[in-house]
């Protein structure tokens, strides 16, 4: 099992933790989990947290968008 170095996404907390890496850590240190602390007072269940989960609206949007021009550029990729 590989661990990971975790810093809590509330940037107000400076909580950083050691956990599993569940998600082959794309992005070091990953910014995407609250803290035990964080989550108890947003009202998150800390063990059922994922990278989108947490993620904002804006987030969501912004993802779908890159999601849509990535499916765009391997159109425009493919015809050449």
């Amino acid at each position: 099992m590989a661990y990971v170095m975790h810093f809590c996404r509330n940037k107000q907390c400076n909580n950083g933790w050691i956990d599993e890496d569940l998600t082959n850590a794309k992005s070091i240190p990953p910014r995407w989990k609250y803290c035990k602390k964080c989550a108890a007072m947003r009202g998150i269940d800390y063990a059922a947290q994922t990278p989108k989960s947490n993620l904002t609206c804006e987030e969501l949007a912004q993802r779908e968008k890159k999601k849509e021009q990535a499916q765009i550029m391997r159109a425009q990729v493919k015809k050449y």
